[in-house]
């Protein structure tokens, strides 16, 4: 049998797992709706997201993938065939996909050792994870409260998702809003998740811009044998030797002194 080899798993493919997850709580739940209801055009609505996410995941793995013919033809068509969503019954290949995302982690203590790696990123992408199923549950609450309640705007899936768009987005159009107790609560929760997913990426972004230029400002370490680049541990230790070695010559600068002045008494 053909062995497929994947790159090294991070946190992306945390995110991708918990977005695959999502979508097939969301589908299988979608099975015990009626077709005209809008929980189910909603549902919709947030397939075509997922989908979305699911195809740019396919075009990602065959750009990183060693062997991108062994991908198309094996673990890429569950994937493709998954993020299509014209095709229903195509979407439980999405428990495939799982089982590759999951095959790729191997465990929690190799994923564990990537995150703690890359701060950055880890902390990116659980806000993202975070705020995707945050927004997702606040959608399905708003619809719920709102499209039987009289005086109310919201009645459609398309209303909700516009109104999310917007109260994310903290654009403050006021053509949509909730007018029940429970509604307006979770308008909270959704421009939260807005300002903290726009707070968290610029500070990515500025992170990573400081790093990197941090990293050229930085003098060029000595190179060890084997010419792989000094440690942490090695520089401090070479900087301590510098210093013995500065404090030694010191000394012997300060008793030359001392021989000269009692010479010249």
């Amino acid at each position: 049998m053909t062995k497929i080899t994947f790159r090294a798993s991070g946190p992306y493919d945390l995110f991708i797992m918990g977005v695959a997850i999502l979508a097939m709580v969301l589908v299988s739940w979608q099975f015990c709706l009626t077709e005209k209801s809008p929980l189910a055009d909603l549902f919709s609505i947030f397939d075509y997201v997922f989908c979305g996410i699911f195809f740019i995941d396919y075009i990602h793995q065959i750009a990183v993938s060693e062997n991108r013919l062994k991908y198309i033809f094996t673990w890429g068509i569950f994937d493709l065939a998954s993020s299509i969503p014209i095709v229903g019954p195509l979407r439980v290949l999405r428990f495939a996909k799982l089982f590759r995302v999951l095959y790729v982690i191997r465990s929690i203590r190799v994923l564990g050792g990537v995150l703690r790696r890359d701060l950055v990123a880890s902390t990116v992408t659980g806000v993202l994870l975070l705020g995707t199923v945050i927004v997702v549950g606040c959608c399905i609450g708003v619809l719920h409260l709102e499209m039987n309640a009289p005086n109310a705007n919201i009645h459609t899936a398309e209303d909700v998702a516009w109104w999310a768009v917007v109260t994310i987005s903290t654009v403050g159009y006021g053509e949509l809003f909730p007018v029940t107790p429970g509604g307006r609560i979770l308008s909270v929760f959704i421009m939260v998740v807005g300002i903290g997913s726009f707070a968290t990426l610029v500070g990515a972004v500025a992170g990573v811009m400081l790093r990197d230029s941090e990293d050229k400002t930085k003098l060029p370490r000595s190179m060890p044998l084997g010419g792989e680049e000094a440690t942490g541990d090695s520089s401090a230790r070479e900087l301590v030797e510098r210093n013995l070695l500065l404090i030694e010559r010191l000394e012997r600068l300060e008793a030359r002194l001392q021989q000269g002045e009692d010479a010249n008494s």
